[in-house]
């Protein structure tokens, strides 16, 4: 992610992990209905990125984050990300036409059980094209995180 988010000559300065950090306490102590948009895509995407960074789309379907997997195409477009956005609507597909069960359990067992064959190799191609950054997902935060400044400040 992003090193930090200004808001101006003599104005406070937040860090994008500051606001990550905040914002995903919010998320799991309140729950994702009770978030902001600004507040679900911060949280969305940074789940995104760190569990497919680290082990690619299954760990992220296979954690807690791919809960939010429904909701990551709409944050990646407001940011900007539309090939990203593209990338993990392709990834929520193999799930079937209501995409990842928000539920971790039932996401789990369709990894385990009935999508084992065919998302090894699906996932892994689009672990591929994720890697390739075809947007600055960091950045692209960043600056929809500064558009949405006064309300991250309040």
């Amino acid at each position: 992610m992003t090193k930090g988010l200004r808001r101006g000559p003599n104005s406070s300065l937040m860090s994008i992990l500051d606001l990550e950090d905040r914002v995903l306490k919010k998320l799991w102590s309140t729950g994702f209905d009770s978030l902001s948009e600004p507040e679900r895509v911060v949280a969305t995407i940074w789940g995104l990125e760190a569990d497919v960074n680290n082990g690619g789309f299954h760990q992220y379907f296979f954690n807690s984050y791919g809960d939010l997997a429904f909701f990551a195409p709409a944050a990646l477009r407001l940011i900007g990300a539309h090939h990203a956005a593209e990338i993990v609507e392709r990834a929520n597909q193999l799930f079937g036409p209501e995409g990842p069960p928000r539920d971790r359990k039932p996401r789990q067992g369709m990894l385990l059980n009935e999508l084992r064959n065919r998302a090894e190799e699906l996932l892994s191609s689009l672990d591929d094209e994720f890697y390739k950054y075809p947007e600055n997902i960091g950045a692209l935060l960043e600056s929809y995180a500064r558009k949405e400044i006064d309300f991250f400040n309040s």
